[in-house]
């Protein structure tokens, strides 16, 4: 029953290269910091991580995320500023991003 357990705990954890991501304490880890996310930048990275390589559009992003708030949200730039902000915390270098990629045209992916 205990095994169950850690098992259990351990499926909350995702590890791809240096990004650690616990889903069960909402903590991430890049390159070894802790990074504090806030809870949309969570959302986002979660998403993302859950399903690598499928693009989302803004508007996939603003509905899955933001759900019924959408007029709260604003407009589809609101997943701009929080894609990066969340590539200012958990990218080396956000500018060439390694982790949160822009399909031109189309939305954010995440390459494993």
């Amino acid at each position: 029953d205990r095994l169950a357990g850690v098992a259990a705990a351990n499926r909350d954890i995702i590890e791809i290269r240096e990004l650690k991501i616990d889903s069960s304490s909402r903590r991430v880890w890049s390159y070894g910091k802790e990074r504090t996310l806030t809870a949309k930048e969570f959302d986002i990275l979660e998403l993302l991580t859950q399903n690598p390589d499928k693009v989302y559009s803004r508007e996939k992003l603003l509905n899955i995320v933001w759900g019924n708030k959408l007029h709260e949200a604003g407009d589809v730039r609101t997943v701009d500023v929080h894609v990066r902000r969340l590539r200012e915390k958990i990218e080396p270098n956000p500018s060439e991003p390694k982790y949160i990629h822009t399909k031109w045209g189309v939305g954010y992916y995440f390459k494993e």
